[in-house]
């Protein structure tokens, strides 16, 4: 069974990105992120960095509609000792999917997911001992994506 939306219509949202792409990639090699197209079969494009604070981080762009777009982002710090999770998410806005728009909208999110203290987690996620208990701490922490430092 795949792990993403069934109803994904990848020509359909590579037809949406077509015209933003270049400024998208852009965004990404300005800052040393990894793009990650179609994640789980999602119309989304995200941006994937390490926190400097630790952990992972992330900021996306969705197609909604038309000339729409969201954006959001999100960081976790995983505690492997108590298989716990924990994440900060900021909520989708909508934005413009004009180029000057967009650019500006996806700076600013940047530095809002960079500029969370440490701690200041809306989310905690905890029981995966089932999953992540079956490795030890460094084969736990050997399986991570390897995620560039963002600039």
């Amino acid at each position: 069974m795949p792990n993403g939306n069934a109803n994904f219509d990848l020509d359909v949202a590579q037809q949406w990105f077509a015209p933003i792409a270049g400024v998208l990639v852009s965004f990404a090699e300005r800052h040393n992120l990894l793009v990650d197209r179609y994640y789980h079969d999602s119309p989304s494009w995200t941006f994937r960095f390490n926190n400097p604070r630790g952990g992972q981080a992330s900021v996306g762009v969705s197609c909604n509609a038309g000339e729409i777009a969201a954006i959001y982002s999100s960081w976790h710090v995983d505690d492997y000792d108590r298989f716990t999770r924990f994440i900060h998410w900021r909520k989708p806005r909508e934005v413009s999917k004009f180029e000057d728009a967009l650019i500006e909208e996806l700076e600013l999110e940047l530095s809002a997911i960079l500029a969370v203290p440490l701690g200041q987690w809306n989310q905690v996620a905890d029981g995966y001992s089932n999953i992540w208990g079956r490795h030890t701490k460094v084969e736990f922490e050997k399986m991570k994506p390897s995620y560039p430092d963002p600039v």
